[in-house]
């Protein structure tokens, strides 16, 4: 009996001691599996740090860039007012006028994709018995332009009913053409032959402005610069946009420079005129 019993006490030390060890065991795997993890997880938010850091550095440096190109392309605009210049004899000034009067009474058509009349024009039409009666009349919307607006020497017609409209005809020709449109709800005026200024006034602490201009190709570039400032706000900005730029924060200094050339060129406009200053005796 007394040996089994010392067996039996060998064999439960030999048992514990098997456990420990294997409880030893388990405690290295567990801590190293911990340790693993952390230094996983810290690797792993380190990179995503380093990587977010690398994200912004990258944003912010293609904002720079993308302020610089706008800035510096809004530099190389000319501003210079392109005065009209009329080069048509007397006779033929009278010729031109005969055929805007025609297309104000709906006598002669608009050419382009339908043949359509001045009465057809969406925001225009205004009847020719009211235009002959305003004749006189120094304001919105009895005014009109004639002058040499696109920079070809010869005269267009300018009508601003809601809708800014220039009418440009040929001599000889069956028709006139419509030049140029657009709603003219922010139409500030014409500044030079082919250049045209939208302003919308202070909303809300926001002021913006368009430039719209006739490019070499004869195209109007209706986002020419395209500015917008929040001004007398919490958080004050200054976009500036192009034809090539979507809009970007520039900030106040590089605003003052690149713009001032423009608001200089605003302060100039082709002077509106009466009916009766343009169509005059053939009324």
């Amino acid at each position: 009996m007394r040996g089994c019993s010392v067996m039996r006490q060998c064999c439960m030390r030999k048992n514990s001691r098997k456990n420990l060890v294997n409880l030893n065991k388990y405690k290295i795997v567990f801590i190293s599996s911990l340790l693993f993890f952390v230094v996983s997880i810290s690797k792993y938010f380190y990179t995503q740090s380093l990587s977010n850091g690398k994200a912004l550095i990258k944003e912010e440096a293609s904002e720079s860039i993308h302020i610089s190109a706008v800035c510096q392309t809004v530099k190389n605009m000319d501003f210079a007012i392109k005065e009209p210049q009329m080069d048509i004899t007397e006779n033929e000034d009278k010729l031109y006028k005969e055929a805007y009067l025609k297309v104000l009474k709906n006598e002669m058509p608009l050419l382009g994709v339908e043949k359509e009349y001045y009465r057809d024009l969406w925001k225009a039409g205004i009847s020719f018995e009211e235009l002959l009666e305003k004749k006189d009349e120094d304001c919105f919307p009895y005014l009109l332009y004639y002058d040499d607006l696109d920079g070809d020497g010869k005269p267009e017609l300018g009508v601003n009913q809601g809708c800014l409209y220039l009418f440009d005809y040929e001599l000889g020709d069956d028709g006139a053409h419509v030049l140029y449109c657009q709603e003219s709800c922010y139409f500030e005026g014409i500044l030079g032959a082919g250049q045209i200024w939208y302003h919308d006034g202070l909303h809300a602490n926001v002021i913006r402005d368009r430039y719209v201009y006739l490019n070499r190709d004869n195209e109007w570039e209706e986002w020419a610069l395209d500015l917008e400032q929040a001004v007398g706000s919490a958080q004050n900005y200054y976009l500036v946009g192009t034809t090539l730029y979507q809009q970007i924060d520039v900030g106040e200094e590089n605003w003052n420079e690149i713009t001032a050339p423009f608001f200089e060129m605003t302060k100039y406009e082709i002077p509106k005129k009466t009916f009766w200053d343009v169509f005059g005796e053939l009324l």
